[in-house]
């Protein structure tokens, strides 16, 4: 590398690296440094699951719920590097700034954008929309997105034609990065997925099957690496059972309760917004539109699986960033300007809802910023427990972020989310009852006034419990004698 290439690429790198940051100090709400106020209600769980795995409690036996374990080992490494925010917030920035860094040189390598300010320029739809599906922060689908992008980097030598054969290494990193996915949330896989089925038709159909072969071994082995960190570290603690159960039972469980694409299905047109502008473009390679239809179809599956939030729609990052850049090669490429002003009609009438989403979710970061009720609420309860009772607080469908601002940490493993899980699984529901029954907690907080859909719970807390104190928020119950 040339003086001057290198000078080049660390300007790049670091103007890439700066963006993330800023990026995620202004819309990361969650765990920026500008909010420290705002703690959200995912992030805070993971937040809290990371902060406790410091202080020896352990995921699924202290902490139930249905995330994977490379998400709460993520937590943990946040925890780890700095206590609180800060660690969680700086490893964010090195994955968007990983994620950045691999979206440009595929721009550059793949699709012939040149130069820095066009690259940085094909950012602003990745911007655009990860700023409203982001949803503060901390999400399972933003720590997917560099093992996204990177197996969507590795591919593309081969399904664009570059090169004539796959290589097997790379199938062995498709194996880890879905590896990893599937133990963070199994639904976030659905690019990887549709990268190595797309493999598999290319080598089927052209009947090599030596390489078909020494491709699929090189995917699971790949796999089978990823799965040997959570497993030895679950094994040591002999709660392996347990974690597969809830990251795939539970998880199962929870993702096929209904069917519905949420809040957020408008974001579906963004989502086929790349068929539209490969069309436009004019592309025929038939691999690439495997990919995408793959894709788009699986993705489309995957969003409308139970319980579909906005955060989800984070997933059709990868699509969209296919399309733009297509479309920004095209454009360099092109000096045609009925094609120019054909390609940007379908981006503006595609990025249109991003845009108007984004204009709220704005405004709506403007309110986290100024409203601080929800810490100052959870203070003012947790100040009347005595701190000898500290491993004796149980929080009955109030936002886990009380148990991060009064750094108290849960005396039951089913901390939140208890009706709907109760709904899910009778066990849980058992669980919980005989817990409230035979061990009691000495205090449990509620919302005020307390929402309890469980008659058996709502009889336990009217039995034993009288109310200690409460403010417009919370409710702290005491138990008698």
């Amino acid at each position: 590398m040339t003086k001057n290439r290198f000078q080049y690429f660390w300007k790049q790198e670091i103007l890439t690296g700066g963006m993330s940051f800023l990026f995620l100090w202004l819309f990361s709400y969650t765990t920026s440094p500008l909010f420290p106020y705002s703690y959200g209600w995912d992030s805070a769980f993971f937040q809290l699951v990371g902060a406790g795995m410091t202080k020896g409690y352990l995921p699924y036996r202290d902490f139930y719920d249905m995330k994977g374990p490379w998400l709460f080992l993520i937590e943990y490494a946040g925890q780890r590097l700095i206590y609180g925010r800060t660690g969680v917030f700086l490893l964010q920035g090195v994955s968007l700034w990983i994620t950045l860094s691999l979206c440009r040189k595929i721009s550059e390598r793949y699709f012939g954008v040149k130069g820095i300010w066009r690259q940085m320029l094909t950012f602003i739809p990745f911007f655009l929309i990860f700023a409203v599906t982001m949803e503060g922060g901390n999400l399972t689908e933003e720590w997917s997105l560099p093992f996204l992008f990177f197996s969507l980097y590795l591919s593309l030598p081969y399904l664009l034609g570059v090169r004539k054969e796959h290589n097997p290494l790379h199938a062995f990193a498709h194996g880890g990065c879905f590896g990893i996915l599937a133990l963070i949330r199994i639904t976030n896989t659905v690019l990887i997925c549709a990268v190595v089925l797309t493999i598999f038709i290319s080598l089927s159909t052209a009947r090599r099957w030596k390489d078909l072969i020494i491709n699929a071994v090189s995917f699971v082995l790949g796999i089978s690496i990823a799965f040997v960190p959570p497993l030895l570290y679950f094994g040591i603690f002999g709660e392996i059972k347990d974690m597969l159960y809830c990251t795939f039972v539970f998880g199962f469980q929870y993702g096929t309760e209904g069917f519905g694409w949420g809040t957020g299905a408008i974001f579906l047109l963004t989502l086929i917004m790349p068929v539209f502008i490969f069309v436009v473009c004019g592309v025929k390679n038939i691999r690439v539109w495997i990919l995408l239809v793959l894709y788009v179809v699986g993705t489309c599956v995957a969003l409308g699986m139970g319980n579909s939030t906005l955060h989800d729609y984070t997933l059709i990052l990868p699509g969209v960033m296919l399309g733009i850049w297509q479309l920004a090669g095209t454009l360099q490429a092109n000096r045609q300007w009925r094609g120019r002003l054909l390609a940007c009609l379908v981006l503006c009438v595609c990025l249109a809802y991003p845009c108007y989403k984004f204009a709220g979710g704005c405004r709506e970061i403007v309110r986290q910023a100024s409203d601080r009720s929800d810490y100052d609420y959870a203070k003012d309860v947790a100040e009347f427990i005595p701190s000898e009772d500290d491993e004796s607080v149980w929080g009955y469908g109030i936002p886990l972020r009380w148990y991060v601002i009064a750094d108290i940490m849960p005396y039951n493993k089913y901390c939140g989310w208890q009706d709907h899980y109760m709904e899910l699984s009778g066990k849980v529901q058992s669980e919980i009852i005989d817990m409230l029954r035979n061990e009691p907690p000495k205090w449990i907080v509620t919302k005020a006034p307390p929402e309890i859909k469980e008659r058996d719970v709502e009889k336990e807390l009217g039995g034993a419990y009288t109310v200690f104190y409460e403010n417009e928020e919370f409710m702290l119950w005491g138990l008698e004698g």
